[in-house]
């Protein structure tokens, strides 16, 4: 018995194939040719047919093999706030605009009162009004996210439900489910939570593949949110931290957090949970230059050490969280930026970067259990990794395959069964590391992330 992940990502698209325990019987990635169409500066297009011809590829492979046909399920997962609109019969009537287009900055001040005084010309919602206002489209045109579109080509009809995480930045009142009721008029789908039974995989494709009829469809989510579903984390009170280029975190909350300062912000769990979260400025992005160095210092370095130096974990001006300030400029105490103390100064910043964000998040009312999942790039360093258990003072579980498709047949697998996605989560994650703290916070380290506190003016 096995499900299928889809992930459509900025670059391209990924077949992930597990069975009912997580285990991967195969993964396969094509990717897009054309990254961006547009050559206007602000703009990033991409044609939703080129997405078609990559998963058809990409699912000949997977299929050529027979024991890959024994599929239940299909979810699908994509980037947040890329839509297009489409024609009643599915087919584009418009390139995609991604979720780094940036074109919509009027539309998005008229959308403000939908997202809590404060919306992103990136979100759904004003690159949708931006397209009814600027292409010539039929009054039959409605507007799909990336995900309801591959939905819509495996399905073979168009009558199929958005998931409320891809409808989140579309206008989507948390509280109820359902859209505002004082939206533009425009022609949007149902909403469903993710994990939920939304069709079949249409019966041409079940021919064209050799799969059994009856496969079904099942509700996806943002790329972002499936991750966080193989992350391990499926009960109120765990979280998962991302470091890749920058930190994010995302956790389970019996209770929404409301954060006045905009640094947190809340998607609903599939399992009715409220799903708070924020994204830093910093984070590895810091050390990109510094890989070989990384490697000797992981050889040499006790995570006890102190460093001589003191660094606030960015490149760029400006701060999401653990605060917020778009004039904030990343702080360097120390002799020099190089050198094996420098970068011991940058992985104990991130740690610091993750200690306060948590401390926020339990200002705000939110439960932070002992256990984080970590994922992400930063994952590579068991030093870092050391001194972030340190710091946080908490167990940090690394999941064997913390990816977008992974969480995509997550959800494909709790629509199959009809259980919670925690519940499938727990079965289908696999832990492949686990790093606890060795003791107490040190009263140096304490002390200096006293001072770092201070210097962020928290």
């Amino acid at each position: 018995m096995s499900f299928l992940g889809i992930d459509l990502g900025t670059g391209g698209v990924r077949c992930l194939l597990v069975n009912e325990a997580g285990d991967i019987l195969s993964d396969v990635s094509r990717p897009l040719k054309r990254i961006n169409i547009s050559k206007i500066p602000g703009h990033s297009e991409q044609d939703a047919n080129e997405w078609i011809k990559i998963l058809e590829q990409a699912l000949d492979e997977l299929f050529s093999n027979s024991i890959h046909r024994d599929i239940q399920a299909v979810s699908v997962d994509s980037t947040s706030g890329t839509v297009l609109p489409v024609s009643p019969t599915g087919m584009p009537l418009g390139n995609a605009l991604l979720h780094n287009d940036v074109r919509a900055i009027e539309e998005a001040q008229t959308c403000v009162q939908f997202f809590g005084g404060s919306c992103s010309p990136t979100f759904s919602l004003p690159k949708i009004l931006w397209m009814e206002e600027n292409l010539r489209l039929p009054e039959s045109s409605f507007f799909m996210h990336a995900t309801d579109f591959l939905n819509c080509w495996l399905s073979g009809h168009t009558d199929l439900p958005t998931d409320s995480t891809n409808a989140m930045k579309s206008g989507l009142n948390l509280e109820t489910g359902n859209w505002f009721d004082d939206l533009p008029k425009l022609n949007l789908p149902r909403v469903v939570p993710s994990g939920q039974q939304i069709g079949e995989i249409s019966s041409h494709h079940c021919r064209r593949w050799g799969l059994k009829v009856g496969v079904k469809l099942v509700s996806g989510a943002t790329d972002s949110n499936a991750a966080f579903y193989a992350s391990g984390a499926g009960q109120p009170g765990e979280w998962s931290t991302t470091i890749g280029t920058t930190l994010a975190i995302k956790g389970i909350s019996h209770n929404r957090i409301n954060d006045p300062t905009g640094c947190i912000y809340c998607h609903r769990h599939p399992d009715g949970y409220w799903l708070p979260g924020g994204a830093s400025n910093a984070g590895g992005e810091i050390l990109r230059d510094h890989r070989n160095e990384l490697s000797s210092l992981e050889e040499t370095t006790n995570p006890d050490l102190i460093p001589n130096c003191l660094v606030y974990p960015s490149v760029r001006k400006g701060e999401r969280l653990p605060f917020f300030d778009v004039n904030f400029v990343p702080f360097f105490e120390g002799n020099k930026r190089s050198g094996k103390d420098y970068l011991l100064g940058c992985m104990e910043g991130i740690a610091f970067i993750e200690s306060l964000s948590y401390s926020l998040l339990e200002k705000y009312g939110a439960l932070v259990g002992n256990n984080i999942f970590a994922t992400g790039g930063a994952v590579s360093s068991s030093l870092g990794l050391q001194i972030r258990a340190e710091v946080l003072q908490k167990s940090l579980h690394v999941p064997a395959h913390p990816h977008s498709a992974m969480g995509a047949a997550i959800l494909a697998a709790a629509g199959h069964y009809n259980r919670t996605v925690g519940e499938v989560s727990k079965d289908m994650v696999s832990i492949k590391q686990v790093i606890e703290p060795s003791s107490s916070l040190s009263k140096e380290r304490s002390e200096r992330l006293a001072h770092f506190r201070n210097r962020c003016s928290l």
